[in-house]
Protein backbone atom coordinates (compact mmCIF):
# COMPACT_ATOMS: atom_id res chain seq x y z
CA UNK A 1 0.00 0.00 0.00
CA UNK A 2 2.95 2.36 0.77
CA UNK A 3 4.17 1.82 -2.50
CA UNK A 4 1.30 2.74 -4.74
CA UNK A 5 0.51 5.82 -2.29
CA UNK A 6 3.85 6.66 -3.27
CA UNK A 7 3.61 5.97 -6.83
CA UNK A 8 0.28 7.76 -6.96
CA UNK A 9 1.39 10.51 -4.93
CA UNK A 10 2.97 11.57 -8.59
CA UNK A 11 -0.29 11.37 -9.74
CA UNK A 12 -2.18 13.51 -8.38
CA UNK A 13 0.29 15.80 -5.62
CA UNK A 14 -2.48 16.02 -2.17
CA UNK A 15 -1.16 19.95 -1.57
CA UNK A 16 -2.53 22.64 0.08
CA UNK A 17 -1.68 24.49 -3.37
CA UNK A 18 -4.37 23.87 -5.40
CA UNK A 19 -2.55 24.30 -8.82
CA UNK A 20 -0.30 21.66 -9.64
CA UNK A 21 1.08 21.07 -13.55
CA UNK A 22 2.23 17.47 -12.57
CA UNK A 23 -1.34 15.91 -12.07
CA UNK A 24 -1.54 13.23 -14.74
CA UNK A 25 -5.13 13.66 -14.69
CA UNK A 26 -5.18 17.04 -15.98
CA UNK A 27 -2.18 16.47 -17.92
CA UNK A 28 -2.82 13.27 -19.62
CA UNK A 29 -6.69 14.41 -20.66
CA UNK A 30 -5.53 17.50 -22.20
CA UNK A 31 -5.07 17.62 -25.75
CA UNK A 32 -3.88 20.69 -27.74
CA UNK A 33 -3.09 19.26 -31.53
CA UNK A 34 -0.29 20.29 -33.56
CA UNK A 35 -1.20 18.32 -36.19
CA UNK A 36 -0.27 20.35 -39.52
CA UNK A 37 1.01 24.02 -40.61
CA UNK A 38 -2.63 24.83 -41.81
CA UNK A 39 -4.67 23.79 -38.70
CA UNK A 40 -2.36 25.40 -36.37
CA UNK A 41 -2.01 28.43 -38.10
CA UNK A 42 -6.03 28.91 -38.16
CA UNK A 43 -5.73 27.91 -34.92
CA UNK A 44 -7.50 24.11 -35.41
CA UNK A 45 -11.13 26.33 -36.04
CA UNK A 46 -11.64 24.14 -38.58
CA UNK A 47 -14.73 22.26 -36.94
CA UNK A 48 -17.62 23.65 -39.25
CA UNK A 49 -15.43 23.56 -42.41
CA UNK A 50 -13.47 20.45 -42.79
CA UNK A 51 -11.63 19.80 -45.98
CA UNK A 52 -8.39 19.23 -43.88
CA UNK A 53 -7.02 16.19 -42.19
CA UNK A 54 -6.24 18.08 -38.70
CA UNK A 55 -10.44 17.60 -38.46
CA UNK A 56 -10.68 13.36 -38.15
CA UNK A 57 -9.27 14.43 -34.27
CA UNK A 58 -11.58 17.79 -34.46
CA UNK A 59 -14.50 16.78 -36.38
CA UNK A 60 -14.55 13.80 -38.05
CA UNK A 61 -17.47 15.13 -40.62
CA UNK A 62 -14.40 17.51 -41.98
CA UNK A 63 -13.66 14.43 -44.11
CA UNK A 64 -16.40 13.94 -45.71
CA UNK A 65 -16.06 17.81 -47.63
CA UNK A 66 -12.51 16.18 -49.31
CA UNK A 67 -13.23 15.57 -53.15
CA UNK A 68 -10.10 13.95 -53.81
CA UNK A 69 -7.12 12.09 -52.67
CA UNK A 70 -4.67 13.94 -50.97
CA UNK A 71 -1.15 12.55 -48.87
CA UNK A 72 0.66 15.01 -46.49
CA UNK A 73 3.35 14.93 -44.35
CA UNK A 74 4.21 17.79 -41.80
CA UNK A 75 7.13 18.07 -38.97
CA UNK A 76 8.69 21.35 -37.11
CA UNK A 77 10.29 22.58 -34.32
CA UNK A 78 9.52 23.66 -30.77
CA UNK A 79 11.01 26.26 -28.63
CA UNK A 80 10.12 27.22 -24.34
CA UNK A 81 10.86 29.78 -22.65
CA UNK A 82 10.38 29.50 -19.00
CA UNK A 83 10.32 31.62 -16.18
CA UNK A 84 9.97 30.59 -12.61
CA UNK A 85 10.05 32.91 -9.83
CA UNK A 86 10.56 31.44 -5.67
CA UNK A 87 10.55 33.95 -3.40
CA UNK A 88 12.35 36.93 -4.76
CA UNK A 89 14.64 34.28 -7.02
CA UNK A 90 13.57 34.24 -10.99
CA UNK A 91 15.18 31.60 -12.95
CA UNK A 92 14.93 31.53 -16.68
CA UNK A 93 15.25 27.95 -18.78
CA UNK A 94 15.40 27.54 -22.81
CA UNK A 95 14.31 24.28 -24.41
CA UNK A 96 13.96 23.43 -28.03
CA UNK A 97 13.33 20.13 -29.99
CA UNK A 98 11.80 18.92 -33.42
CA UNK A 99 8.75 17.69 -33.71
CA UNK A 100 6.20 15.39 -35.64
CA UNK A 101 3.04 16.99 -36.65
CA UNK A 102 0.76 14.26 -38.79
CA UNK A 103 0.89 12.05 -41.72
CA UNK A 104 -1.69 10.45 -43.55
CA UNK A 105 -3.92 10.32 -46.19
CA UNK A 106 -7.41 10.54 -47.29
CA UNK A 107 -9.24 8.62 -50.15
CA UNK A 108 -11.99 10.35 -52.05
CA UNK A 109 -14.51 7.96 -53.69
CA UNK A 110 -17.54 8.80 -55.84
CA UNK A 111 -20.81 7.48 -55.55
CA UNK A 112 -21.97 6.89 -59.11
CA UNK A 113 -25.23 5.43 -58.54
CA UNK A 114 -27.86 7.85 -60.50
CA UNK A 115 -30.10 9.47 -58.37
CA UNK A 116 -28.59 8.69 -54.96
CA UNK A 117 -28.54 11.58 -52.69
CA UNK A 118 -25.18 10.24 -50.86
CA UNK A 119 -22.91 11.88 -53.09
CA UNK A 120 -19.30 9.96 -51.82
CA UNK A 121 -17.99 8.36 -49.16
CA UNK A 122 -14.47 9.51 -47.90
CA UNK A 123 -11.72 7.30 -46.27
CA UNK A 124 -8.77 8.90 -43.60
CA UNK A 125 -5.91 7.12 -42.13
CA UNK A 126 -3.73 9.56 -39.98
CA UNK A 127 -1.08 9.64 -37.53
CA UNK A 128 -1.35 12.87 -35.25
CA UNK A 129 0.11 14.93 -32.75
CA UNK A 130 -2.31 15.20 -30.17
CA UNK A 131 -0.22 16.29 -27.16
CA UNK A 132 3.18 17.67 -26.45
CA UNK A 133 4.32 17.02 -22.55
CA UNK A 134 8.21 18.79 -23.64
CA UNK A 135 8.89 21.19 -20.10
CA UNK A 136 12.04 21.91 -18.73
CA UNK A 137 12.16 24.43 -15.95
CA UNK A 138 14.33 24.98 -13.00
CA UNK A 139 13.94 26.88 -9.74
CA UNK A 140 16.20 28.07 -6.41
CA UNK A 141 16.18 30.17 -3.54
CA UNK A 142 16.44 30.09 0.13
CA UNK A 143 13.87 29.17 2.35
CA UNK A 144 12.80 27.98 5.93
CA UNK A 145 12.06 24.09 6.35
CA UNK A 146 13.53 21.12 4.39
CA UNK A 147 12.02 18.32 2.08
CA UNK A 148 13.83 16.01 4.50
CA UNK A 149 10.23 17.19 6.92
CA UNK A 150 8.35 15.90 4.30
CA UNK A 151 10.44 12.76 4.55
CA UNK A 152 9.36 12.31 7.56
CA UNK A 153 5.93 13.45 8.10
CA UNK A 154 5.41 10.59 5.10
CA UNK A 155 6.53 7.56 6.94
CA UNK A 156 5.08 8.38 10.79
CA UNK A 157 3.87 5.20 11.70
CA UNK A 158 5.66 3.24 10.03
CA UNK A 159 8.51 0.79 11.19
CA UNK A 160 12.01 1.52 9.90
CA UNK A 161 12.01 -2.19 8.34
CA UNK A 162 8.87 -1.35 6.58
CA UNK A 163 9.72 2.58 5.43
CA UNK A 164 8.90 3.11 1.53
CA UNK A 165 11.96 2.11 -0.72
CA UNK A 166 12.20 4.97 -2.70
CA UNK A 167 11.85 7.74 -0.27
CA UNK A 168 12.10 6.87 3.71
CA UNK A 169 13.90 4.59 4.27
CA UNK A 170 16.87 6.38 2.33
CA UNK A 171 16.44 9.27 4.12
CA UNK A 172 16.53 7.56 7.71
CA UNK A 173 19.60 5.31 6.75
CA UNK A 174 21.62 8.29 5.46
CA UNK A 175 20.67 9.63 8.85
CA UNK A 176 18.62 12.59 7.66
CA UNK A 177 15.99 11.42 10.08
CA UNK A 178 15.68 9.56 13.22
CA UNK A 179 12.84 7.98 15.07
CA UNK A 180 11.13 9.70 18.75
CA UNK A 181 8.72 7.81 20.69
CA UNK A 182 8.26 4.62 18.62
CA UNK A 183 7.57 5.46 14.29
CA UNK A 184 7.35 9.02 14.49
CA UNK A 185 9.77 10.11 12.74
CA UNK A 186 11.84 14.07 12.99
CA UNK A 187 14.77 15.30 10.84
CA UNK A 188 17.99 15.29 12.06
CA UNK A 189 21.17 18.09 11.81
CA UNK A 190 19.12 20.76 13.32
CA UNK A 191 16.45 21.22 10.29
CA UNK A 192 12.91 22.75 11.85
CA UNK A 193 9.81 25.23 10.57
CA UNK A 194 12.33 28.06 11.06
CA UNK A 195 15.41 27.38 9.76
CA UNK A 196 16.24 28.13 6.39
CA UNK A 197 18.11 25.82 3.84
CA UNK A 198 19.06 26.79 -0.36
CA UNK A 199 16.97 24.56 -2.55
CA UNK A 200 17.40 24.05 -6.19
CA UNK A 201 15.16 21.62 -8.27
CA UNK A 202 15.46 21.09 -11.99
CA UNK A 203 12.37 19.32 -14.03
CA UNK A 204 12.84 18.11 -17.05
CA UNK A 205 9.68 16.37 -18.68
CA UNK A 206 9.38 15.14 -22.32
CA UNK A 207 7.48 12.72 -24.26
CA UNK A 208 3.62 12.94 -25.72
CA UNK A 209 0.16 11.52 -27.27
CA UNK A 210 0.63 10.16 -30.98
CA UNK A 211 -2.50 9.27 -32.31
CA UNK A 212 -3.38 6.47 -35.01
CA UNK A 213 -7.21 7.69 -36.77
CA UNK A 214 -9.11 5.86 -39.30
CA UNK A 215 -11.95 8.06 -40.22
CA UNK A 216 -14.90 7.67 -42.44
CA UNK A 217 -17.29 10.53 -43.38
CA UNK A 218 -20.06 10.29 -46.25
CA UNK A 219 -21.79 13.55 -48.20
CA UNK A 220 -25.21 13.92 -48.32
CA UNK A 221 -26.71 15.70 -51.49
CA UNK A 222 -24.05 18.16 -50.67
CA UNK A 223 -25.64 19.33 -47.71
CA UNK A 224 -25.29 17.21 -44.76
CA UNK A 225 -21.54 15.53 -44.07
CA UNK A 226 -21.38 12.97 -41.25
CA UNK A 227 -17.98 11.45 -39.50
CA UNK A 228 -16.59 9.07 -37.57
CA UNK A 229 -12.92 8.37 -36.05
CA UNK A 230 -12.05 5.57 -34.36
CA UNK A 231 -8.00 6.54 -32.58
CA UNK A 232 -6.11 4.45 -31.12
CA UNK A 233 -3.55 6.70 -29.00
CA UNK A 234 0.35 5.60 -28.02
CA UNK A 235 1.23 7.82 -25.07
CA UNK A 236 4.68 8.00 -23.18
CA UNK A 237 5.91 10.77 -21.04
CA UNK A 238 9.14 10.47 -19.07
CA UNK A 239 10.04 12.98 -16.22
CA UNK A 240 13.61 13.20 -14.56
CA UNK A 241 13.79 15.50 -11.25
CA UNK A 242 16.54 16.40 -9.69
CA UNK A 243 16.48 18.34 -6.04
CA UNK A 244 19.42 19.87 -3.75
CA UNK A 245 19.60 21.22 -0.52
CA UNK A 246 22.11 22.53 0.88
CA UNK A 247 23.19 24.56 4.52
CA UNK A 248 26.25 26.40 5.52
CA UNK A 249 25.22 27.36 8.93
CA UNK A 250 23.73 23.55 10.49
CA UNK A 251 24.84 20.10 11.15
CA UNK A 252 22.89 19.06 7.82
CA UNK A 253 24.95 19.89 5.07
CA UNK A 254 23.49 18.70 1.56
CA UNK A 255 21.26 16.17 0.16
CA UNK A 256 20.37 15.20 -3.37
CA UNK A 257 17.30 13.47 -4.36
CA UNK A 258 16.84 12.26 -7.91
CA UNK A 259 13.57 10.94 -9.28
CA UNK A 260 13.18 9.20 -12.98
CA UNK A 261 9.27 8.17 -14.00
CA UNK A 262 7.80 6.71 -17.43
CA UNK A 263 4.38 6.42 -17.97
CA UNK A 264 3.47 4.51 -21.31
CA UNK A 265 0.96 3.02 -22.54
CA UNK A 266 -2.60 3.04 -25.48
CA UNK A 267 -5.37 4.29 -25.09
CA UNK A 268 -9.03 3.79 -27.96
CA UNK A 269 -11.61 6.54 -28.14
CA UNK A 270 -14.24 7.36 -30.44
CA UNK A 271 -15.15 10.71 -32.23
CA UNK A 272 -18.31 11.75 -34.03
CA UNK A 273 -19.23 14.49 -35.87
CA UNK A 274 -21.62 16.30 -38.55
CA UNK A 275 -21.39 19.42 -41.15
CA UNK A 276 -24.48 20.85 -42.38
CA UNK A 277 -24.07 23.69 -44.58
CA UNK A 278 -27.02 26.15 -44.35
CA UNK A 279 -26.12 27.77 -47.81
CA UNK A 280 -23.43 28.65 -49.81
CA UNK A 281 -21.91 30.59 -47.20
CA UNK A 282 -22.43 28.96 -44.13
CA UNK A 283 -22.32 25.92 -42.04
CA UNK A 284 -22.27 24.89 -39.10
CA UNK A 285 -20.83 21.29 -37.00
CA UNK A 286 -21.25 19.30 -33.98
CA UNK A 287 -18.87 16.96 -32.74
CA UNK A 288 -18.25 14.32 -29.79
CA UNK A 289 -15.48 12.59 -28.66
CA UNK A 290 -15.84 9.80 -25.89
CA UNK A 291 -13.48 9.13 -23.10
CA UNK A 292 -9.96 7.96 -23.92
CA UNK A 293 -9.54 4.10 -22.40
CA UNK A 294 -5.93 3.90 -21.34
CA UNK A 295 -3.91 1.62 -19.71
CA UNK A 296 -0.78 2.57 -18.58
CA UNK A 297 2.45 1.05 -16.89
CA UNK A 298 3.80 3.73 -14.60
CA UNK A 299 7.27 2.77 -13.63
CA UNK A 300 9.33 4.74 -10.99
CA UNK A 301 12.71 5.45 -9.11
CA UNK A 302 14.90 7.16 -7.15
CA UNK A 303 18.03 7.65 -5.60
CA UNK A 304 19.32 9.92 -2.26
CA UNK A 305 22.63 11.04 -1.28
CA UNK A 306 23.34 13.01 1.87
CA UNK A 307 26.04 15.03 3.90
CA UNK A 308 24.95 15.53 7.54
CA UNK A 309 26.62 15.81 11.18
CA UNK A 310 25.26 13.08 13.55
CA UNK A 311 27.02 12.26 16.53
CA UNK A 312 29.72 14.11 16.11
CA UNK A 313 30.69 12.41 12.74
CA UNK A 314 30.50 13.91 9.28
CA UNK A 315 28.02 11.23 7.40
CA UNK A 316 28.29 10.22 3.50
CA UNK A 317 25.80 8.08 2.27
CA UNK A 318 24.74 7.85 -1.54
CA UNK A 319 21.96 5.58 -2.76
CA UNK A 320 21.90 5.34 -6.51
CA UNK A 321 18.71 4.63 -7.98
CA UNK A 322 20.66 1.93 -10.26
CA UNK A 323 20.83 -0.08 -7.20
CA UNK A 324 17.52 -0.74 -6.79
CA UNK A 325 15.09 -2.08 -9.13
CA UNK A 326 11.73 0.85 -10.59
CA UNK A 327 8.89 0.24 -9.04
CA UNK A 328 6.38 -0.48 -11.64
CA UNK A 329 2.36 0.00 -11.41
CA UNK A 330 0.09 -0.89 -14.42
CA UNK A 331 -3.44 1.01 -13.96
CA UNK A 332 -6.32 2.37 -15.95
CA UNK A 333 -7.03 6.21 -16.71
CA UNK A 334 -10.08 7.57 -18.68
CA UNK A 335 -10.32 11.06 -19.87
CA UNK A 336 -13.29 13.15 -19.85
CA UNK A 337 -15.83 13.39 -22.45
CA UNK A 338 -15.41 16.48 -25.07
CA UNK A 339 -18.29 18.38 -27.03
CA UNK A 340 -17.48 21.22 -29.60
CA UNK A 341 -19.44 23.42 -31.86
CA UNK A 342 -18.73 25.21 -34.91
CA UNK A 343 -19.75 27.82 -37.50
CA UNK A 344 -17.92 28.43 -40.56
CA UNK A 345 -18.54 31.66 -43.06
CA UNK A 346 -17.02 30.95 -46.56
CA UNK A 347 -16.57 33.07 -48.77
CA UNK A 348 -16.45 31.66 -52.26
CA UNK A 349 -12.67 31.88 -53.72
CA UNK A 350 -11.72 34.97 -51.12
CA UNK A 351 -11.23 33.06 -48.09
CA UNK A 352 -13.55 32.24 -45.06
CA UNK A 353 -14.11 32.55 -41.02
CA UNK A 354 -14.19 29.28 -38.38
CA UNK A 355 -15.08 29.89 -34.87
CA UNK A 356 -15.16 26.95 -32.25
CA UNK A 357 -16.13 26.13 -29.02
CA UNK A 358 -15.18 23.28 -27.09
CA UNK A 359 -16.08 22.08 -23.56
CA UNK A 360 -14.62 19.57 -21.41
CA UNK A 361 -14.79 18.87 -17.77
CA UNK A 362 -11.47 17.53 -16.23
CA UNK A 363 -12.82 16.31 -12.96
CA UNK A 364 -14.75 13.28 -15.15
CA UNK A 365 -11.10 11.78 -15.40
CA UNK A 366 -11.03 8.59 -13.24
CA UNK A 367 -8.29 6.16 -12.49
CA UNK A 368 -8.53 2.58 -11.77
CA UNK A 369 -6.53 -0.17 -10.51
CA UNK A 370 -6.39 -3.72 -12.99
CA UNK A 371 -7.83 -6.76 -11.31
CA UNK A 372 -4.72 -7.97 -9.89
CA UNK A 373 -3.81 -5.12 -8.22
CA UNK A 374 -6.98 -4.56 -5.78
CA UNK A 375 -7.17 -4.87 -2.49
CA UNK A 376 -9.55 -2.84 0.10
CA UNK A 377 -6.59 -0.62 0.50
CA UNK A 378 -5.81 0.02 -2.58
CA UNK A 379 -9.35 0.41 -3.80
CA UNK A 380 -9.58 3.06 -1.12
CA UNK A 381 -6.80 4.60 -2.03
CA UNK A 382 -8.04 4.74 -6.12
CA UNK A 383 -11.41 6.10 -4.37
CA UNK A 384 -10.01 8.93 -2.36
CA UNK A 385 -7.75 9.94 -5.21
CA UNK A 386 -11.11 10.25 -8.00
CA UNK A 387 -12.61 12.37 -5.22
CA UNK A 388 -9.87 14.75 -4.95
CA UNK A 389 -9.93 14.65 -8.80
CA UNK A 390 -13.45 15.75 -8.83
CA UNK A 391 -13.14 18.12 -5.99
CA UNK A 392 -10.53 19.89 -7.37
CA UNK A 393 -11.27 20.29 -10.99
CA UNK A 394 -13.76 21.60 -13.27
CA UNK A 395 -15.06 22.69 -16.90
CA UNK A 396 -13.23 24.01 -19.10
CA UNK A 397 -14.24 26.53 -22.07
CA UNK A 398 -11.97 26.49 -25.36
CA UNK A 399 -12.57 29.12 -28.35
CA UNK A 400 -10.70 28.99 -30.77
CA UNK A 401 -10.96 31.25 -34.07
CA UNK A 402 -9.52 31.46 -37.79
CA UNK A 403 -9.60 33.28 -40.87
CA UNK A 404 -8.03 32.48 -44.22
CA UNK A 405 -7.61 34.96 -47.49
CA UNK A 406 -7.12 33.43 -50.53
CA UNK A 407 -4.23 36.35 -53.08
CA UNK A 408 -3.70 34.04 -55.97
CA UNK A 409 -1.94 30.96 -55.14
CA UNK A 410 -0.84 32.17 -51.68
CA UNK A 411 -3.18 31.50 -48.87
CA UNK A 412 -3.14 33.99 -45.84
CA UNK A 413 -4.05 32.57 -42.22
CA UNK A 414 -4.54 34.27 -39.08
CA UNK A 415 -5.52 32.00 -35.93
CA UNK A 416 -6.42 32.47 -31.62
CA UNK A 417 -7.00 29.90 -29.01
CA UNK A 418 -8.52 30.41 -25.59
CA UNK A 419 -8.85 28.33 -22.90
CA UNK A 420 -10.16 28.94 -19.30
CA UNK A 421 -8.72 27.62 -15.76
CA UNK A 422 -9.15 23.90 -15.10
CA UNK A 423 -8.97 24.46 -11.14
CA UNK A 424 -11.90 25.17 -9.29
CA UNK A 425 -10.13 27.07 -6.68
CA UNK A 426 -7.45 29.82 -8.44
CA UNK A 427 -4.33 30.87 -6.45
CA UNK A 428 -2.96 33.95 -6.24
CA UNK A 429 -0.94 35.35 -8.82
CA UNK A 430 -1.77 32.64 -11.22
CA UNK A 431 -4.49 32.77 -13.39
CA UNK A 432 -4.07 29.18 -15.29
CA UNK A 433 -5.51 30.72 -18.87
CA UNK A 434 -4.37 29.43 -21.94
CA UNK A 435 -3.65 32.13 -25.53
CA UNK A 436 -2.60 30.17 -28.29
CA UNK A 437 -1.82 33.27 -30.92
CA UNK A 438 -0.84 32.04 -34.55
CA UNK A 439 -0.50 32.79 -37.70
CA UNK A 440 0.84 31.42 -41.23
CA UNK A 441 1.23 31.25 -45.29
CA UNK A 442 0.62 28.68 -47.84
CA UNK A 443 1.04 27.94 -51.33
CA UNK A 444 -1.65 25.96 -53.14
CA UNK A 445 -0.68 24.53 -56.61
CA UNK A 446 -2.83 22.24 -58.97
CA UNK A 447 -1.04 18.76 -57.70
CA UNK A 448 1.06 20.39 -54.56
CA UNK A 449 0.70 22.59 -51.81
CA UNK A 450 3.13 24.09 -49.49
CA UNK A 451 2.17 25.67 -45.56
CA UNK A 452 3.61 27.30 -42.72
CA UNK A 453 2.57 27.76 -39.72
CA UNK A 454 3.74 29.30 -36.53
CA UNK A 455 1.87 29.30 -33.06
CA UNK A 456 3.05 31.48 -30.11
CA UNK A 457 1.61 29.88 -26.42
CA UNK A 458 1.68 31.88 -23.56
CA UNK A 459 0.85 29.94 -20.28
CA UNK A 460 1.29 30.40 -16.49
CA UNK A 461 1.72 27.55 -13.91
CA UNK A 462 2.50 26.86 -10.40
CA UNK A 463 4.09 24.26 -8.81
CA UNK A 464 5.64 22.48 -5.75
CA UNK A 465 8.07 20.38 -4.97
CA UNK A 466 6.67 18.64 -2.07
CA UNK A 467 4.33 18.22 0.69
CA UNK A 468 4.40 19.60 4.38
CA UNK A 469 1.63 20.52 6.55
CA UNK A 470 3.79 23.75 7.82
CA UNK A 471 6.13 24.72 5.38
CA UNK A 472 4.50 24.96 2.10
CA UNK A 473 7.26 25.36 -0.74
CA UNK A 474 5.43 27.19 -3.64
CA UNK A 475 7.09 28.27 -7.10
CA UNK A 476 5.29 30.28 -9.97
CA UNK A 477 6.02 30.33 -13.25
CA UNK A 478 5.19 31.65 -17.15
CA UNK A 479 6.10 29.88 -20.08
CA UNK A 480 6.61 30.97 -23.62
CA UNK A 481 6.70 28.26 -26.38
CA UNK A 482 6.85 29.03 -30.11
CA UNK A 483 6.09 26.07 -32.60
CA UNK A 484 6.43 26.07 -36.24
CA UNK A 485 5.24 23.87 -38.62
CA UNK A 486 5.92 22.82 -41.93
CA UNK A 487 3.60 20.99 -44.28
CA UNK A 488 3.52 19.52 -47.64
CA UNK A 489 0.83 17.59 -49.73
CA UNK A 490 -0.16 16.17 -52.69
CA UNK A 491 -3.65 16.22 -54.26
CA UNK A 492 -4.78 13.80 -57.11
CA UNK A 493 -7.85 14.47 -58.85
CA UNK A 494 -10.20 12.02 -59.94
CA UNK A 495 -13.09 11.74 -62.47
CA UNK A 496 -14.47 15.20 -62.08
CA UNK A 497 -13.66 16.00 -58.46
CA UNK A 498 -12.96 19.46 -57.95
CA UNK A 499 -10.80 21.06 -55.09
CA UNK A 500 -11.90 20.47 -51.73
CA UNK A 501 -15.25 22.65 -51.78
CA UNK A 502 -13.58 26.02 -49.54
Amino acid sequence: MRSIFFLFTLIFIQSKVQAQITSDALLFGETHPTINARSMALGNALGALGGDMSTANLNPAGIAIYRRMEMSLSFGALFDNSTTKFLENSTKDRMSQLSFGSAGMVFASRIRRKNSDWKSVNVGLTVNRLANYARDFTYQGASTGSRIQSFAENSYGIATNDLDAYEGWMAYNAFLMDTVGGFNYVPNGGISDSTFTTKYQNVKRTGGVNELAFTIGGNYNNKLYLGATIGVDFMVMNEDRVYQETSDSLDFRSMEFVEERRVEGTGINLKLGMIYRINKLLRVGLAVHTPTAYRLTDAYNSGLSGQIVYDSLLRYNNYAMEDQDPYVLKHDLVTPWVFMGSVGLVIPKRGFIGLDVEYTDYSWSSFSLLEDEQTTANNKFINDLNDRITNAYQGVLKARIGAEIALGLARVRLGYQFQTSPYQVSVAGVTDLRHDISAGIGLRWKHFYLDFGYVHTLKDFEYSPYNHSTTIQRVTGRSQTGHAMLTMGVAIFRDRFKHNSF
